[in-house]
């Protein structure tokens, strides 16, 4: 003779309990979710970073200023100038 219980099968209700349980951690976990900030700093830099790739590398109408004045014989440099920019540069390079 074979005798089953009758009721609840304490297997079952462990699988029923975890069940529900998995079930909740499920839930928790997809409403929570990740979130990321960026900061307004981090924005403006990066719309700063934007505008300056619009720029060109080359300010042709710089150069071309600069060829005319060159080749008119007008274009007369600042000594001072270019020693200052020199020594600040130099200054640059040691702190880095």
């Amino acid at each position: 003779m074979k005798i089953t219980p009758f009721g609840n099968n304490p297997i079952n209700a462990y699988k029923s309990q975890a069940k529900k349980t998995n079930q909740t951690n499920n839930e928790n976990i997809k409403s929570k979710g990740d979130s990321v900030e960026i900061s307004k700093t981090a924005k403006e830099t990066a719309k700063y970073q934007a505008e300056m790739k619009k720029m060109p590398d080359i300010r042709e109408d710089k150069v071309r200023e600069l060829k005319e004045r060159i080749e008119n014989g007008t274009y007369k440099p600042s000594v001072e100038k270019i020693a200052e920019g020199m020594i600040k540069e130099r200054r640059l390079d040691e702190l880095v």
